[in-house]
């Protein structure tokens, strides 16, 4: 089993991805970096009579997808949602879960890291329920949610209750893995 490590955040050494880290450290992963992507605003032409062609960022994510059984997402808490740069990546599943190839073999679980600086246990609850219907829509399994808490960079590592939950997540995926 694969594991996939999404990381959702702009900055070099954010606590999410310090999370996503610690989750996956001691197994094989793959990452996907959306600070790395120049992405643009995704034209949605699902409804047009000439089906669209898949734009290079479609492909790389559906790749992704594909490759990988275990999808974790590592996201900061921005607005209470997404943020900007995954968002954008993300529209591109309109046209992902209508592929032949992603109707055979897709992900088997999606597990979500989410960091935030003020009441993230509280206020990330949008963001797990927007992913929720997004794994619903392509029938993933959505098994665990971690809602942690740090502004500045690093501050994740001081929350206690979190890191016990990424603790027991990860004897649980090493297991999966195996």
């Amino acid at each position: 089993m694969s594991i996939g490590l999404i990381v959702g955040s702009t900055r070099e050494d954010s606590n999410s991805r310090l999370l996503g880290e610690k989750l996956v450290a001691g197994t094989v992963y793959h990452t996907l970096e959306t600070k790395n992507l120049e992405l643009m605003d995704f034209e949605d032409s699902r409804h047009e009579n000439a089906p669209a062609p898949l734009d290079s960022y479609t492909t790389l994510l559906l790749d992704f997808l594909l490759e990988n059984d275990v999808i974790v997402f590592a996201v900061p808490i921005y607005w209470y949602g997404i943020p900007g740069k995954l968002k954008l990546l993300l529209d591109r599943l309109s046209y992902i879960f209508r592929q032949p190839a992603f109707k055979h073999k897709k992900p088997k679980e999606a597990i979500v890291l989410a960091v935030g600086g003020d009441r993230p246990r509280f206020k990330g609850l949008p963001l797990i329920l927007q992913f929720q219907h997004i794994f619903d829509l392509l029938d993933i399994r959505f098994t665990h949610y971690i809602l942690a808490e740090g502004n500045k960079p690093g501050e994740v590592m001081k929350d206690e209750k979190a890191l016990a939950e990424v603790k027991w997540l990860h004897s649980y995926l090493r297991e999966e893995v195996q």
